[in-house]
């Protein structure tokens, strides 16, 4: 009996699923009510405009240095500053030809035979140029602090250098990973001998306060480094005239390794942004978190604190006519975009609510799970990490993404939001966008319910 039961379900599944005079089927499941109930389609357009921060956080992710001309959003300096740390080897001797990182430690006699920088390659943004780059190796003078939150209007001041080199870097057709800085001997020696006196970890830190990576005067492209990556690291090359114990043995070719990506130690990029003869320069003006419109263009650049505010009065106008209705399915759409070959807008895109003409980015990054308000795709999810709205750079051009329990929440007034603002995965990027304003829309499906 119950196989039967379960048969005739299936069937009339089935039959509702193949009838394509109706997408979702409602009117047989409820054909008693089938003059009261409709499904409809509705496209609301939505108003947007800009807000403006005066700086963001940029102590998570890649780290920039260089300089960076935007004839519409701007001439950026970025000067990158970065802590590192060790940490000692195990204490099982290596299988010979085995790399045992820091295994092998200097003693009284050690010495110095260089010290070299390595940092990974990530993003370069700027025009392809021969043109030579130039980077500067300093240390700071302040210590910077784990738990600290970093900000991109923080500068930091700079003692005189310890390495420099030039450097050409390309866009495309260049298959360089990393770049390969030499540092003076003077402050090698300095850290060789703190390993000597047996520093500890967080002693080293202190002292060391940390380095700079500073753009020469006529660079002209934004490089940015992933420290987290195994090949950005800090090198020091010695050798052992004499044997100290097991771990430091009479050896002419031994090394130890820094890293940056240590819970222990911060990283983070200071922007001194020139607007005065670009698109923006009306920015220099206004104050941070103010709105601001011009023309008839909406920017998208997070790193420069500019960034879409959607509002959603459109979509509570439509709530106030409609009645009865339960959401379906709804997207929000941004696009198309149609200069895509001149921009590298942001591959997606995350939406929190704008209260009170105010929203504080360095709290949103710090806590994203508790501030981000799209995180469904349907009904069906059980999925709680925010929902990604991707960028379609091969089809559509646009920004879509499903939401819609979020926008039924807000049509149960379950949720109140009046404005969203969108970010980018991260907020530390220099891609950027510029659309039309009457690009922002919602398509709506609903099933209305007639008394």
């Amino acid at each position: 009996m119950k196989f039967l039961v379960r048969l005739i379900i299936i069937l009339s599944i089935l039959n509702i699923s193949c009838d394509e005079t109706n997408e979702i089927g409602i009117d047989e499941l409820l054909s008693n009510q089938k003059n009261k109930i409709k499904v409809h389609y509705l496209e609301i357009p939505l108003n947007v405009t800009n807000i403006y921060f005066d700086s963001v956080r940029t102590d998570e992710g890649d780290v920039y240095f260089g300089k960076y001309s935007n004839s519409v959003f701007g001439d950026v300096k970025s000067i990158a500053y970065s802590q590192f740390s060790f940490q000692k080897g195990d204490e099982v001797l290596p299988i010979p030809g085995q790399v045992a990182e820091n295994y092998y430690l200097p003693n009284e006699s050690s010495q110095l035979d260089s010290a070299v920088l390595y940092l990974k390659f990530s993003k370069v943004y700027g025009e392809p140029t021969f043109d030579e780059q130039e980077i500067t190796i300093s240390q700071i003078e302040d210590t910077l602090f784990s738990s600290a939150l970093y900000i991109s209007s923080r500068y930091v001041e700079l003692s005189p250098s310890i390495g420099q080199i030039g450097f050409t870097r390309f866009k495309t057709l260049n298959t360089d990973t990393f770049l390969t800085v030499p540092i003076k001997d003077f402050y090698g020696k300095s850290i060789l001998n703190r390993l000597i006196d047996d520093v500890g970890i967080v002693e080293l830190i202190d002292q060391t306060r940390g380095l700079a990576f500073v753009p020469g005067e006529n660079n002209s492209q934004l490089v940015s480094f992933d420290l987290d990556h195994e090949d950005s690291k800090f090198i020091l090359y010695f050798n052992n005239p004499e044997e100290g114990n097991a771990y430091s043995p009479a050896d002419d070719s031994l090394q130890y390794v820094f890293r940056f990506n240590s819970p222990l130690t911060k990283k983070y990029s200071y922007y001194d942004i020139e607007r005065s003869s670009s698109e923006l320069a009306l920015l220099d003006n206004i104050d941070s978190n103010e709105k601001f419109n011009f023309q008839d263009k909406i920017y998208w650049q997070s790193a420069t604190g500019v960034y879409p505010v959607i509002n959603l009065e459109n979509f509570h106008s439509f709530l106030d006519t409609a009645k009865n209705i339960v959401l379906n399915k709804v997207e929000l759409v941004t696009g198309p975009i149609d200069n895509v070959n001149n921009l590298l807008p942001p591959s997606k895109a995350l939406y929190y609510i704008l209260k009170n003409n105010r929203l504080n980015p360095v709290g949103i990054i710090s806590n994203p799970e508790e501030n981000v308000v799209m995180k469904d795709n349907a009904y069906y999810s059980d999925d709680s990490d925010p929902a990604e709205h991707p960028f379609d750079s091969v089809i559509s051009f646009s920004y879509k993404g499903e939401s819609t329990v979020f926008f039924q929440e807000v049509a149960m007034n379950n949720l109140t939001a009046n404005e969203l603002i969108a970010f980018p995965d991260s907020p530390n990027t220099f891609d950027n966008l510029v659309i039309d304003k009457d690009k922002f829309f919602l398509k709506v499906y609903y099933t209305k319910y007639k008394d």
